[in-house]
Parts: C-alpha cells; sequence; structure tokens
C-alpha cells in the first residue's frame, strides 16, 4: 500500500497534460491537518521510547493534540511531544542482542479504524467498571492516518455505537450523501442504471482525517499511540502463546548486516495482542499460517483488489457536495471485474478510483493505465477539465467476502479489520465492519483482563452481530470469467440468491 500523499506545489492543470496522470513534482509532504504538529522530539538522553527503540534525533511522527492523555508527557515551546517514560514496566533480557521489553495489557498493531475502535471501546470499559489497564497502540505510518486511504462513503453505524455524541464533537462527517448514481460505461457514453447501492444516511468523507479525530478520543481515554514504529515480528512464550510483538531493528544495512549504530528493536509485551494491519497484514498473515487459522473454520482462501485513487480540485460549478457516482464496464473487460467511483467531498474537492480485481486474465493489463482510459471518457473528462491534482495512492482490497473470514482468535490474541477480511464487497464498504469486529473484540479482551473468560467469546459476538449477518447476505458473491456482462453486474443479479 502506498503512502497518501499531497502534492505541496506545482499542481498541474489539465490543460497542459495530454494524458491524465499525476505529474513531476519537486516536493511532496504527507496530507496533515492545518496547524497541527507532525514531529515528536525523543530525547536520547532520558529514558524515552525513541531511544529505546534508537531514534536519537527528531522524526516525523504522529497526530497528537495539544491534550495529549500520555502519563507524565509533555510537550515542549514548540508544540513536539517530549516523552519522559512510559507507563509500562521496562525491563532488559539478554539474547543475541541485548533487547528491552516493555510490558502492557493490550498491545494494538496498526491505528486504523478497526485498532483505533479497539483501543476506545476497551478503555471505554475500563472507566465504566473502575478499572486500570494499559494499552499501546503502534503504528508503522509516519503520523496517525498517514497510511488510511478510501474512497470513502462512511456508514455510521459503528462509530453510532461508539461515540454516539460525534456529532457534537467536530468529527470531520460532514458531508451527506446528496445523490447516488449507477452508470455503465461503453467507450463513448454511460448508461444509467437503478443504484444497487443504499447510501441514505451517509456520508462522503476523508478517512484518514476520521482516523486522526478517533486517534485525539483515544488519547484522551489514555490510550497511547507511537506512530513510526513498525511491528516486524512475533513474539511467543514457551507454549508458543503469543506474548506481543516486536518493533523493527534500526541499523540495518541493505544487505542485511549490522551497521555501527545497529540497536536491537524493543519487544512490547502485552497479555492481549490485537492485530489490526489491514489488508493482508504481514503479521496477520503469520498468525494465520502458524495456527492454521483458516483450515480451523475451513475459510476458503482470500483474493484481493487493487484500488487507485487522485484527489481533485475542480471548477465551482461543476462541483455538488455529497453527489456519488459508481460505474462498472468501460475501460473493463467482461472478464475482469472492477468498477469506479466518484465522490463529491467538500471544498470543490472530489475523490476519483478505479478498483480492479487481481485475478485478471489479460497479463499485460495494467491498472494504472487503465485508470487514465477512466478520466478520458467523455463524461468523466468534461468534469475534470481546468482542474487539478491534489493527492494519489493506492492500496489493497479484500474480496473474498464471507466465505474468506478465518478463525480470528488465536492464543493470546485476536485478528481484527481487513486483516480479517471484514469488508462488505457488494456495498465496497469496510469501515464500519472494521470498527465493529475492533468493539467486539475489545469486549472480549476485556473480558479476559477483568472477568476470566477467554478470547472465544469474540468469535461468538463476532457470529452474533450485525457485522456477521451482512457479509452473510452477501455472500454470494461469484463473478463469473466467462459471462459477456461485468462481474458487478451478475453479482447484482444473483445476490439475494
Amino acid at each position: 500500500m502506498h503512502r497518501f500523499l499531497s502534492i505541496s506545489s506545482k499542481s498541474t492543470s489539465l490543460k497542459n497534460q495530454k494524458q491524465l496522470h499525476l505529474p513531476l513534482v519537486s516536493s511532496v509532504s504527507s496530507a496533515t491537518p492545518k496547524g497541527q504538529s507532525c514531529s515528536h522530539y525523543f530525547n536520547q538522553k532520558s529514558p524515552s521510547l525513541g531511544s529505546r527503540l534508537g531514534f536519537d534525533r527528531f522524526i516525523s511522527s504522529g497526530y497528537f493534540p495539544n491534550r495529549v492523555n500520555l502519563r507524565g508527557h509533555e510537550r515542549n515551546g514548540n508544540g513536539f511531544l517530549r516523552l519522559k517514560g512510559l507507563v509500562g514496566e521496562i525491563r532488559n533480557y539478554s539474547s543475541e542482542t541485548d533487547r528491552e521489553s516493555i510490558d502492557y495489557d493490550v498491545v494494538i498493531v496498526g491505528a486504523g479504524p478497526a485498532g483505533l475502535s479497539a483501543a476506545i471501546r476497551f478503555k471505554q470499559l475500563c472507566r465504566e467498571k473502575n478499572a486500570d489497564f494499559s494499552v499501546c497502540v503502534v503504528e508503522k505510518g509516519a503520523e496517525v492516518g498517514a497510511h488510511i486511504l478510501s474512497g470513502n462513503v462512511f456508514e455510521p453505524r459503528a462509530l453510532n455505537e461508539l461515540l454516539p455524541q460525534w456529532k457534537d464533537e467536530e468529527a470531520p462527517i460532514n458531508v451527506p450523501v446528496s445523490s447516488d448514481k449507477f452508470w455503465f460505461l461503453t467507450k463513448d457514453c454511460a448508461i444509467s442504471l437503478p443504484s444497487p447501492f443504499d447510501n441514505k444516511g451517509n456520508y462522503v468523507i476523508s478517512l484518514s482525517q476520521l482516523v486522526r479525530w478517533m486517534g485525539v478520543k483515544a488519547e484522551e481515554l489514555g490510550v497511547e499511540i507511537y506512530p513510526g514504529f513498525a511491528a516486524s515480528e512475533i513474539l511467543y512464550d514457551e507454549d508458543n502463546n503469543v506474548v506481543g510483538i516486536g518493533t523493527n531493528d534500526m541499523g540495518v544495512a541493505k544487505d542485511g548486516s549490522r551497521k555501527e549504530n545497529f540497536q536491537r528493536g524493543v519487544a512490547l509485551k502485552g497479555r492481549i495482542t490485537l492485530l489490526a494491519e489491514g489488508c493482508r497484514g504481514s503479521l496477520s498473515q503469520k498468525i494465520m499460517k502458524e495456527y492454521k487459522l483458516r483450515e480451523k473454520v475451513q475459510a476458503q482462501h482470500q483474493t484481493y483488489a487493487l484500488g487507485i485513487k487522485e484527489v481533485w480540485e475542480i471548477d465551482e460549478k461543476k462541483h455538488k457536495p455529497g453527489a456519488v457516482l459508481h460505474t462498472l464496464g468501460w475501460p473493463l473487460d467482461s472478464k475482469t471485474y472492477g468498477g469506479s467511483f466518484l465522490y463529491h467531498m467538500k471544498d470543490r474537492q472530489i475523490s476519483i478510483g478505479l478498483v480492479v480485481a487481481l485475478n485478471y486474465h489479460n497479463p499485460f493489463l495494467n491498472p494504472y493505465e487503465e485508470f487514465q482510459k477512466l478520466k478520458h471518457h467523455p463524461s468523466i473528462k468534461s468534469l475534470l477539465e481546468g482542474g487539478s491534482v491534489l493527492q494519489y495512492g493506492a492500496r489493497t482490497l479484500n474480496e473474498g467476502g464471507f466465505q474468506s473470514v478465518p478463525y480470528p482468535v488465536f492464543p493470546g490474541g485476536a485478528i481484527i479489520g481487513c486483516s480479517a477480511g471484514f469488508l462488505n464487497v457488494p456495498k465496497i464498504k469496510g469501515s464500519h465492519t472494521a470498527m465493529k469486529s475492533g468493539m467486539l473484540a475489545a469486549e472480549a479482551t476485556f473480558g479476559v483482563l477483568h472477568g476470566g473468560s477467554n478470547m472465544e467469546a469474540y468469535w461468538d459476538a463476532l457470529r452474533s452481530s450485525w457485522v456477521w449477518e451482512e457479509l452473510h447476505r452477501a455472500r454470494n458473491y461469484r463473478p463469473e470469467p466467462h459471462i459477456f456482462v461485468s462481474g458487478s453486474v451478475h453479482f447484482h443479479l444473483h445476490l439475494f440468491i
């Protein structure tokens, strides 16, 4: 998955381009809310997390508000966060190279919708029951939200349950869907079809901005979030139970040899470890293989798609906030499953993208080139003309659906969100199901730590939830390879059989 970037200079006009793709630019910067700090100062001489992980410099890090709730930490005069100590217990142990260990009650890998929902829900339960458990969230992105890329027409069902007061707390959810269109494209025309989507009550949002906002809420509850640290390995005890994760080593040369400044990654130990890495997370894949989680419930193999997205600023006269458009057909052939989306956000911005299933038959097909063709379609080109590209990115999507969901519980933790494949393919939505799965896992985790139950409760709760009902309803998603209509059409004809 590529980092979602924002062009900071030399944005280009369509009039000067032969092809509607991103121009070369002299500089790019990560999309960060205006006025917010995006750096933390890690003091090498103080007992900070940064020095323990091998950082002795300024690093670009996460979105932290002024009301940061990391116990014992403070800001310096420049607004940088100085980490003075840790809630977790620090201890050393000797292995091939000395490695330090930090103990938490819960370790969550990934500060996306699922991971932050789990952290928030767990801390809510701590407050309700007057329990004091520590929670750490590690995020490989340089800032919270940096690796979040989505359309996104957001269904607020899970958020209503998690933070019902979100409308009163300036959540970045303020563009309700105003229209919902569905087109079948040929090379030269667009045929309007009845929309199979029900987006009434949904919102066109930036998911990365929502995740940043959720990060603030998590910190206010006492969750410790550490962006810029990638989880690179699973830690096991002598009984093969998961006991946490290890961060990546620092000072490793390209050939794998250790440089003079080599420092071993830190061990983040957790009584429960939740993996919320997103689609095809590396640690989640290792866990599924190690404990044969797919075989345990006879789940089918996961299938994937590639989504390519750009954000444009267009002429105000053409902008219709909340307008939603999905298409199928051209430029993809009848043997390739996929489609496009175009959402009108606020401030004259639109989000346009193409999703292509990665099991396409033509070995010469290039999803990026197909995306360029899409933008030259007469019905799309007229909207983009005179506009400029602001942001771009790409990411993979889970497409296996209900049949590909593995058993999500392993000794010492659970898999949540898109790591487990909870994307609802026909709705092209997975944020709400990911959030709900995180909430259910948090409730099971609290039951383990506070009430002496086990993580099986997560699996039971998941199968009794609206997430399972929603995925089960869409279980007949089976595009066939040799029909002469798009796989999407085939699916919508057979969805409820």
